[in-house]
């Protein structure tokens, strides 16, 4: 029997409300990947904090020619049930294992060369990071090439620092707001550096 990909529930929610939450991101960051590029000219693509892989899968299924490197700390207190082994599964169960590949690794010390990815893109993984994200936001602009796109959704409570800080290393290209089903403060920031 064929399995299908397991991507968990997301905190305070049922299985079934994770589900319908996965499918209008699915849409909401399919929106994002078309402002932003021709999905030919991505060849290269980091999820940030990619805990199962649902965001590794929509964006290996929108650039088809690329291959995404998903990096998460798997088993961390924020998701708990999450390994490695498992994502890996979930990207056999969704056909994209030769397209997705996973590193264990912390945001905060990415070892990754200069100028790396065409894309990094990064799912409500900012606000658990507290003030680390900052150190977080610097790695993520050092691996991006020049003209490379950070496509970020997340619960921007401190809007101000955080876009301030993006907005002093990254142009702001686009946002997308009122996304249906998901908290007011919820955003798909799109930067490009």
């Amino acid at each position: 029997m064929q399995r299908t990909p397991d991507y968990g529930t997301y905190h305070h929610t049922t299985p079934e409300q994770s589900e319908l939450t996965r499918q209008t991101l699915r849409g909401a960051f399919y929106d994002a990947f078309h402002r932003i590029s021709n999905p030919g000219d991505v060849k290269r693509v980091l999820d940030a904090g990619c805990g199962l892989g649902f965001l590794s899968e929509v964006t290996a299924r929108y650039f088809t020619d690329s291959t995404v490197v998903g990096v998460d700390l798997f088993g961390s207190k924020g998701l708990p049930e999450g390994n490695m082994k498992l994502a890996a599964d979930n990207m056999i169960a969704a056909g994209l294992l030769d397209q997705v590949k996973f590193v264990k690794s912390d945001l905060t010390s990415l070892d990754f060369p200069v100028e790396y990815f065409d894309l990094v893109v990064s799912n409500l993984v900012f606000h658990n990071l507290g003030r680390s994200r900052f150190k977080a936001y610097e790695g993520i602009v050092t691996v991006m090439k020049p003209g490379a796109f950070f496509v970020v959704g997340d619960f921007f409570f401190s809007k101000t620092r955080d876009m301030g800080f993006l907005r002093k290393r990254m142009r702001l290209v686009d946002e997308i707001n009122g996304i249906e089903k998901m908290p007011a403060a919820y955003s798909i920031m799109i930067f490009r550096k």
